[in-house]
């Protein structure tokens, strides 16, 4: 499910995705119930270059098999092929293809999400700040239409069951130190 930017000054500067401080969460609606959700697993390849934004990438691969629901029946089931299939589709990846400036520390990144084998166009919003220890910090969030991507088929296809919309939230932090 989704998209997550880690980022630094420039290419001079190195930095590493702080997975530990970082997280990739979501929110589904079922049955009028929000539940949260996160994926334990998942990598990023980030070059954020604000003074060069045109050669600016992010490359995400997300485990689904690492969903965490807090409840592993939840687990197992969204793992099964009726949602997210991972015996089939072990990886969702976003790509991106641009980044641009939308004012003060808020860029746009657009890209390509791969989820279930179905690719998309996607935009994450973001904002970029700094925390105490010198690092960077990006968070946004996107809406993702999960029957764009097949998740949730068969009974749970009925959004008045459980809602399309999924809310994705990332918060990808990137050491200082590199």
């Amino acid at each position: 499910m989704a998209v997550w930017f880690a980022l630094f000054g420039t290419a001079a500067q190195a930095a590493g995705v702080d997975a530990a401080k970082s997280e990739i969460a979501f929110s589904i609606t079922q049955m009028g119930v929000r539940f949260d959700g996160r994926f334990d697993k998942w990598q990023g390849d980030i070059d954020f270059r604000p003074d060069a934004l045109a050669q600016s990438t992010a490359a995400i691969d997300i485990d689904l098999a690492s969903v965490d629901l807090a409840s592993d029946d939840s687990d197992a089931a969204a793992r099964g092929s009726l949602w997210l299939d991972t015996a089939k589709f072990p990886v969702a990846r976003f790509r991106s293809t641009s980044i641009i400036a939308a004012g003060g520390n808020r860029y746009r990144v657009a890209g390509r999400l791969t989820l279930k084998g179905i690719t998309r166009d996607c935009v994450v919003p973001i904002e970029v700040t700094a925390d105490a220890a010198g690092n960077r910090v990006a968070v946004g969030s996107f809406t993702l239409k999960r029957l764009e991507y097949h998740v949730g088929e068969g009974e749970w296809a009925d959004p008045a069951t459980v809602a399309d919309d999924i809310a994705v939230r990332i918060r990808i932090v990137l050491s200082a130190s590199g």
